[in-house]
Formats: structure tokens, sequence, C-alpha cells
């Protein structure tokens, strides 16, 4: 089977771990057909002043990650979403010009309904080749939203032959737009490389972490206004957020709300990471902490289920289907008491935690075998479907 995974969100220079959910689902696909992944890359004038924007030109078009081929063709696609409605079509052109010259695929595997999805189905429709859509959260959660782009997403899901959902409740918001095919695969993590570290839990104090953006909808400003509380009631917690960069300014205001809460002495800012150090970022600390506003089903919160680490995230959507009892604590969404209250009550009875049963959860739901093997059993039951 010749497989062709077509996503936006893709590692590369400019974010190390953007995509990196998809990046390693095509590696571990790639043990069970054949697979190649295009990443379309917005175009944009190499103008000075536009961050990311203007390093886009030189990500390369052509390489070669973990094994797995790699093209980044240009489309156009313009900051703010202006346009918006129109990109799919820029993006579909992005899919034919990067397989020009090459034999069809078996079948198109699109992350995201929109505009990858819209953009796939119709290239599918061009070759005569069934198209698989995964939903992430993002795009079901608010691109519905819009008047404007609410039938583009439905029409993506509507037209595919298999939708897959990362969550039970993606899958509902997937079923309301008309989804066929569809199924709950969950986001994986690859087992081998997310291990338990070896720190004594509470050793010189207990350490919180925190991986992902740096950004208001993660819950970032209320994770600081719970420590502040907990650092009242006891002085044996530090925290690490890891995922900022202050090349882009995404820190300055976490960094002033420290500032003036008094938490220099123990809150550490750090910038994004490559995928493969989250392990060893992760096995330094004794939890995991994810306070966003809203998630389809959070992949780091997977990552530190197979580094043996507890949770404390909030009940914003994908987090309630996988922390369950003896993994973490559930809390409400912009809550600072109630979050300060779930970890400390993570602290407070740490030692009810079975960190290697936490390991084996991850092992047993999560790992990338697994979740490769269930997607191949859905491209076999497509192409064997008729059309």
């Amino acid at each position: 089977m010749n497989l062709l995974v077509a996503s936006h969100l893709y590692p590369s220079s400019l974010s190390r771990t953007a995509g990196s959910f998809v990046h390693n689902q095509a590696r571990f696909l790639a043990a069970l057909a054949g697979v190649r992944v295009v990443s379309p890359t917005p175009w944009f004038p190499p103008l000075p002043g536009f961050g990311r924007w203007s390093a886009y030109p030189t990500l390369p078009r052509r390489e070669v990650l973990d094994g797995v081929e790699l093209e980044r063709p240009s489309y156009l696609t313009i900051p703010r979403r202006m346009f918006f409605s129109r990109v799919w079509r820029f993006y579909l052109g992005a899919l034919v010009r990067s397989q020009e010259g090459r034999p069809p695929p078996d079948l198109i595997h699109a992350h995201c309904a929109y505009p990858d999805g819209l953009a796939a189905v119709e290239y599918g429709r061009l070759l005569g080749r069934p198209v698989v859509i995964t939903v992430h959260g993002h795009d079901l959660k608010d691109l519905p939203r819009d008047p404007r782009w609410r039938p583009l997403v439905a029409r993506a899901l509507q037209q595919a032959q298999a939708v897959v959902a990362v969550s039970q409740e993606l899958g509902g918001l997937a079923r309301e737009l008309g989804a066929r095919g569809l199924r709950v695969i969950p986001n994986g993590v690859d087992c081998e490389l997310f291990r338990p570290g070896s720190r004594r839990p509470g050793e010189g104090g207990w350490r919180l972490l925190y991986v992902g953006r740096f950004d208001a909808a993660k819950g970032l400003g209320v994770l600081l206004e719970a420590l502040a509380l907990l650092r009242q009631r006891r002085g044996d917690i530090s925290l690490k957020l890891v995922g900022g960069s202050s090349a882009t300014g995404t820190e300055a205001p976490f960094r002033e709300q420290v500032a003036r809460l008094g938490l220099g002495d123990c809150v550490e800012f750090a910038a994004e990471v490559p995928w493969a150090e989250v392990p060893r970022q992760m096995g330094e600390a004794d939890v995991l902490v994810l306070p966003s506003f809203s998630e389809g089903l959070p992949l780091v919160l997977v990552e530190a289920l197979a580094c043996g680490l507890p949770l404390v995230a909030t009940r914003c959507g994908g987090p309630e289907e996988l922390v369950r009892p003896g993994l973490g604590q559930l809390v409400g969404v912009r809550e600072v008491e109630g979050l300060a209250r779930g970890i400390e009550a993570v602290l407070d009875h740490y030692a009810d935690y079975d960190r290697q049963a936490i390991r084996r959860r991850a092992e047993e739901e999560y790992d990338y075998r697994r979740i490769a093997a269930r997607l191949l059993a859905v491209y076999e039951e497509v192409l064997r479907a008729p059309r």
C-alpha cells in the first residue's frame, strides 16, 4: 500500500514540535506501508518583521526525516486568516504539483478537516482515490463557529471515505457535521523513547512541568496564579515551563506575571526543545500540569503517561477521556483555586500513584505501534469498500 499523508502541521526548523504527532504517526506507519508526506508551506515574501512568515521560504522543499520522504510545496495563505475560505484551493494546487511525475497513491490521509481535509477530498476525486481525514481539535472546536468556514469543514468530513477522531468528544462533533465512516483512534506515543526517568519523587522539592505553547488559552496565567496560592501554603514546589520563545515575545506577559506574583525563585522558563528531548524534561519532573481552556486529546498528556508521571489537567474536552482514577486529577477550566487544590491533592497522596501502572496504561492504549496497526486496518477497510 502506498500512502500519501497531507498535513500543514509538521516539524521543521521553525518549530521542532509542531505536528510531531503527524510525523511520528507517519514514521510508524512507514514500517507497515509506503509513506510519503506532503506538508504545504505558506508562500510569503522574505520581508523583515514578519517573524516565522518571513522564514518559510528558507525551509528545504524536499528532505527525508527518520526515513520518511517529505515535500514542502508552497501555497498561498495570508496571516490572520484573510481569505481563509479560499485557502483550500491553493492547498489543492500544492498537492497536485507535488504529485507531478509520480504514480498516484492508493490512499490519502489528511490531518485536520480544513484546509487539509477539503483539499485532500478534492484531490482524491481527481485521482479516483479514497481519503481518510483525522480531526485533532481546533478544526472542529473552533473553525465551525464561523459561518464562513463551517460548511467547508462539513463538506470535507462528508466527502471523506473515513474520519478518524482522536477523542470521543471530537467524534461527537464530527458526527454532528455529517462525518462518514467515523472511528475514534487516539494520538500515540513512542514508548521506547518516552520512559520513566531516574528521579526520586519529591527529592529536593516537588517539580511541576508544563510543556506546550506559551499562550493564554493554554491556561498559563491560571497556572501561575495557582502556584502563587500554593506557595503561600508550602515552599517545596517549583514549576518549569517548556515551549516559549523570547524571540517571538510569547514569554513576556508570563514573565511579567511571575514578577508581579513574586515567583521568580520558583518558576523557570525554557525554550521549545526538540521532540526527542521532551522525555528528559519529563524525567526530571514529578507532575505534568496542563491547564488548557480547550483541547482535543493532548499529546503531551499521553507522553507524560509513558514517562509514568501523574497528571493534573482541566476538564476541557479530551483530558476527561484520558485522566482516569490512578492517573491524576481533573480540575475546572480557569479555576485558580481548583487547580491549586488538584496539584496539592496529587502531591499529598503521591504514594498512591503507581508510576509503573501509569506507564503500562500508555503502553496498552497509546503506543504508536498499536495506533499504526489500527490505522492500517482502517485503510484496508476503506480500500476494500465499494465506491
